[in-house]
């Protein structure tokens, strides 16, 4: 734990909620804690996003809107659990949901919910701030929101809107993967994920990359 609140910037005066953050609710007796803690974090997150947005980006309510899906969605809070090594460390029913997206994410979003309990919310908007800067220095439209994006060019040049189907769904409760199709522009593909939404931003981007090398 004490690697993890390195990572963080962040030390615990209550260790136990770090704990509960780190105890995925497929161990039963900690379903509920985490599951609160989750429920916090998610919350916590989009608040702060929401006001750095508001506070840091000129522009249009939709445009704030699609910057805060890229920046609170459970892609980039994997991408930010793995890059502070919360695979290393969390507790799960068992070793294979370590690696699981949504599992990540989620207990991403419990770490935040545990230390807005610890401190308060300038505290935790701190932490939030400092772990995901890179996001906002990165962030790209397009890339990031590609069902968005797509959505759009369909519209311009057809007045249509993609149509997503759910081929496929596999795998346990705790780790489906769905595989999706969309048919667009006269344009199909097909890709997997460990949610619908996660499968959906991949095929969107299979899309969108048939029409920029259809249409250039």
């Amino acid at each position: 734990m004490n690697n993890t609140e390195r990572e963080l910037g962040y030390h615990f005066s209550n260790k136990r909620l770090l704990s509960e953050a780190l105890h995925h609710s497929s161990i039963k007796k900690y379903a509920i804690p985490f599951e609160r803690l989750e429920f916090l974090g998610d919350r916590v997150l989009g608040l702060v996003i929401s006001e750095h947005i508001y506070k840091s980006y000129p522009g249009k309510e939709g445009t704030m809107a699609k910057m805060q899906a890229a920046f609170v969605c459970a892609e980039t809070c994997y991408e930010i659990a793995k890059k502070i090594g919360v695979d290393k460390v969390i507790q799960t029913a068992g070793n294979h949901l370590k690696s699981n997206k949504t599992v990540l994410a989620d207990a991403m979003e419990a770490i935040l919910g545990a230390i807005f309990i610890d401190s308060d919310y300038d505290r935790v908007k701190a932490v939030i701030h400092s772990l995901w800067k890179y996001k906002f220095a990165s962030y790209n439209d397009e890339a990031q929101d590609p069902k968005t994006t797509l959505q759009e060019i369909c519209q311009r040049l057809s007045g249509d809107v993609p149509r997503y189907e759910v081929l496929d769904v596999t795998g346990s409760a705790h780790e489906p993967v769905y595989t999706i199709s969309v048919t667009a522009l006269s344009l199909t593909a097909e890709a997997s994920g460990h949610s619908r939404k996660e499968a959906e931003i991949a095929v969107a981007k299979k899309v969108l990359e048939q029409i920029k090398a259809k249409h250039g």
